[in-house]
């Protein structure tokens, strides 16, 4: 699962969790992925739709669980 946080249409920050394994965007260096960039394509070039959004509470509760679990 992919979650993205945007402003002013750039991803500001990015949490990825595959299988109990979190990945954060600001982290430099992971061994398993040798850094996560952020995405690099506008919002409004994505294909996403309401059904995708979150609230800003459910995105700081996903990004403080993954500072937590990040290895």
């Amino acid at each position: 699962m992919v979650y993205l946080e945007f402003a002013d249409n750039r991803a500001s920050r990015q949490v990825e969790n595959y299988s109990e394994k979190w990945f954060i965007s600001n982290e430099i260096y992971h061994p398993e992925t040798g850094g996560l960039a952020l995405c690099d394509q506008p919002l409004s070039y994505l294909d996403l739709g309401e059904e995708h959004e979150i609230s800003k509470n459910e995105f700081e509760n996903i990004w403080n669980q993954a500072l937590k679990n990040v290895r």
